[in-house]
């Protein structure tokens, strides 16, 4: 399945804590339209993510919740536009300044616009319309940077010129999904295969042994793949049983 992985374009990654025998440690999950595989981890860093084999062979994209240790691998990556949405608005609710709601517009208007070029069988943006884009976007930027300076609050003023950085350095990650149509304008299907990892994870608290949560990453990708290729789970796991894969 991992093979599998290796040969599409664009692969979107998430990760959610858990623990093990009561030590904090987390699994990471790597979706497509036709494949899903978790992998049990001992933490989010670069050292650890070097472990899997795919992600040292995978020359693809990454679309991912701006974890910038995934940067090391792949030759593209995408930043989570619904992340940045979310925290676009908070900034608006507690500055009180215009940028960051016509910021949140700018995004949405552009994304709005691409599925209709999408459903009309258009691959891509004009040149010039990707232009104008991006320099609406860096306008937008030069606001916020100097609305920032009239603010007075102890708090809001740092945190929204964190953000504003975060925007300004990864704008050719946030606007990726412009230039390439593969690439989608959040990691949706990434956070919606981990929500059973997370449920469980509220429910029993995490697990006893490193087995038992290697264990539980193994059976969910066999599940989940079965699942997202509509091919019988109940058939299909027998034949794990009998030595024969259920997927190929």
């Amino acid at each position: 399945m991992e093979n599998d992985l290796l040969n599409w374009q664009v692969v979107a990654t998430d990760a959610t804590t858990t623990t093990v025998n009561g030590k904090q440690s987390c699994i990471r999950n790597f979706s497509t339209d036709e494949t899903v595989v978790y992998h049990a981890m001992k933490s989010k860093s670069i050292d650890v993510l070097k472990e899997i084999g795919f992600l040292n062979n995978y020359s693809g994209k990454l679309v991912h919740d701006h974890e910038t240790a995934l940067y090391h691998f792949g030759t593209g990556h995408a930043e989570c536009n619904v992340h940045i949405i979310w925290y676009l608005r908070k900034n608006t609710e507690e500055t009180g300044n215009t940028w960051s709601r016509k910021m949140v517009n700018l995004l949405c208007g552009m994304n709005a616009r691409r599925n209709r070029l999408k459903k009309q069988g258009k691959l891509h943006f004009s040149k010039r319309k990707i232009r104008g884009y991006e320099e609406k976007y860096i306008e937008l930027i030069t606001k916020g940077q100097s609305e920032n300076k009239k603010i007075s609050h102890k708090y809001a003023k740092p945190e929204e010129m964190a953000l504003l950085n975060r925007m300004e350095k990864y704008m050719p990650n946030h606007l990726l999904f412009l230039h390439d149509f593969s690439v989608p304008f959040e990691n949706n299907i990434s956070e919606r295969d981990l929500r059973k990892a997370k449920n469980r994870q509220k429910m029993s608290g995490g697990f006893r042994k490193e087995s038992g949560h290697e264990m539980y990453c193994s059976i969910l990708t066999i599940i989940e793949t079965l699942k997202r290729r509509k091919i019988g789970l109940i058939e299909n796991i027998k034949m794990l049983f009998t030595g024969t894969p259920a997927i190929f």
